[in-house]
């Protein structure tokens, strides 16, 4: 008898038409949304050449922006773009691909990348379309550039939509230690948030006077107004990330030779555009801020104490987990880095930003100084065999009395042996210590 061999699963054509549709729709729900600022500004502006292909061009070209995908206005190119916008791009392709896989059924992994390739694909062919849409005298972005980089956002966007449940399982799937690993880097990057967000508050208020000058100099009106709103939302997480290092100890790249530093002070002074969110860039060094980097360290002592209270593991485990979720906060800061650093169009303000790997690697450091001297002093370890903790020997018998009103003993070294047995088991599935006590009260039976 002869046996078939199985087939692979034919690829339907939901699988395609799924991914192409949801793409098409958050590439089209986002331009909208940024529609909407631009057609305001423009009717603010009362141009001549208001209309709605003028519209369309603005719109295409914001919508690449959010992207990330970096343009040229007049002569020269921007590439320190507001990446905060980019949560719209994100969101929008994280709920088209959660739809994707709803209703094209994709079981297989040979389903699930056919319906991100042509969600992939048509997302970056639209990208195409709306590079050579947007390119005008004054306004242009590079084709190739457009294609690539929203075709790396769908990717990782409309991929996370399809996998999320499968990345969800394999996360659980994980082994404790593991979780505590990624659930402690995911501490330290929220913390890290948290600290930047306090200390840029911190330092805008002190340079408030300022930022209402540069907002009074830019005399932009209500609709421009909120479109410098927007933008300072849009730039607020690149504003964060300069916060981190520059917290961290990095110097700051802000002009030709001019960098702000918490232990140098800037000797180079540069003429920054009128942007109300740069009235928070310190203007010179105090003592103060040279204990901004402690600040920190403190953050790894919260996610020490944390681990110390999740895990139970020898010593080198333990320094193991801390710096293992240092480097994931590292890496997240790496990253973010990267993401915020750029130029706004003129020489001198060419390659602005702080060192990615420098910061990244001086977050690292100061982490693992807070977390691992924590979880060494304060984690837990498991008890051994030579820890245990044995019952002593009780010289009392055990007297039962029979329904006869004959009473027998139990030798007082067989009762300790049976103690021993039980104390045998030293862990329980909670790792709490069983220290049994032997019976010692009489026992009688009617």
């Amino acid at each position: 008898m002869k046996i078939p061999r199985p087939t692979a699963a034919a690829l339907r054509p939901a699988h395609l038409v799924s991914g192409a549709l949801g793409a098409l729709w958050a590439a089209l729900i986002g331009v909208v949304i940024v529609a909407i600022p631009v057609f305001l500004t423009q009717v603010a502006s009362a141009s001549a050449s208001t209309g709605w292909v003028s519209t369309l061009r603005s719109s295409s070209a914001a919508w690449l922006v959010a992207n990330d995908v970096p343009v040229r206005l007049g002569t020269v190119w921007y590439s320190l773009l507001p990446w905060g916008l980019l949560v719209i791009p994100v969101v929008l392709l994280v709920l088209a691909g959660r739809w994707a896989a709803h209703v094209s059924h994709a079981r297989t992994r040979g389903e699930r990348a056919v319906v991100i390739a042509s969600a992939v694909l048509v997302y970056a062919l639209l990208g195409l379309v709306a590079s050579s849409l947007s390119n005008t005298e004054t306004v242009a972005t590079s084709a190739t550039r457009a294609f690539f980089t929203t075709a790396v956002v769908a990717l990782l966007a409309f991929g996370w939509g399809v996998l999320r449940t499968r990345i969800a399982a394999r996360r659980e799937g994980l082994s404790p230690t593991r979780q505590v690993i990624v659930r402690a880097g995911g501490l330290s990057i929220v913390a890290l948030i948290a600290l930047s967000s306090v200390l840029f508050l911190i330092a805008l208020l002190i340079g408030f006077p300022t930022a209402v000058d540069m907002q009074t100099a830019l005399d932009a009106g209500p609709i421009g107004g909120f479109v410098l709103l927007l933008l300072g939302i849009g730039y607020l997480p690149m504003m964060l990330t300069w916060t981190i290092a520059y917290s961290a100890g990095s110097s700051v790249t802000i002009g030709a030779g001019s960098v702000i530093s918490p232990f140098v002070p800037n000797s180079v002074p540069t003429e920054l555009p009128p942007f109300p969110l740069l009235a928070a860039l310190p203007t010179g060094s105090s003592a103060v801020q040279w204990f901004l980097p402690v600040l920190i360290v403190g953050v790894g002592v919260l996610v020490g104490l944390w681990i110390s209270r999740r895990i139970v593991l020898p010593a080198l485990q333990r320094v193991g987990v801390a710096a293992g979720s240092s480097a994931i906060a590292g890496i997240a800061v790496l990253l973010a880095v990267l993401m915020s650093n750029g130029s706004v169009g003129v020489e001198r303000l060419r390659d602005l930003g702080p060192a990615p790997l420098l910061s990244a690697a001086l977050v690292f450091v100061l982490l693992c100084v807070g977390s691992v001297p924590v979880v060494l002093a304060f984690g837990r370890r498991p008890l051994r065999e030579f820890e245990i903790i044995e019952p002593s020997v009780v010289s009392t018998a055990v007297v039962s009395v029979t329904p006869d009103s004959e009473v027998t003993s139990t030798p007082a070294v067989e009762q300790t042996e049976q103690s021993a047995m039980i104390a045998s088991s030293v862990l329980d599935q909670s790792n709490t210590q069983i220290i049994p006590l032997p019976a010692t009260s009489e026992t009688r039976h009617e």
